[in-house]
């Protein structure tokens, strides 16, 4: 059984995996970001 292979050498399982995990990583990466905002607007008061 041959699976389908995409041009970048991919099942469609490895590549809906690889978008999973590139989509939570971005969740986590804003969230981070996010969270960095938030504090630098709390502790600087010039900004308020």
């Amino acid at each position: 059984m041959s699976e389908k292979v995409g041009l970048t050498g991919l099942t469609e399982a490895e590549s809906e995996e690889l978008h999973r995990n590139l989509i939570q990583g971005t969740q986590f990466f804003g969230m981070i970001a996010a969270l960095a905002h938030l504090l630098t607007y709390i502790y600087t008061p010039w900004l308020g």
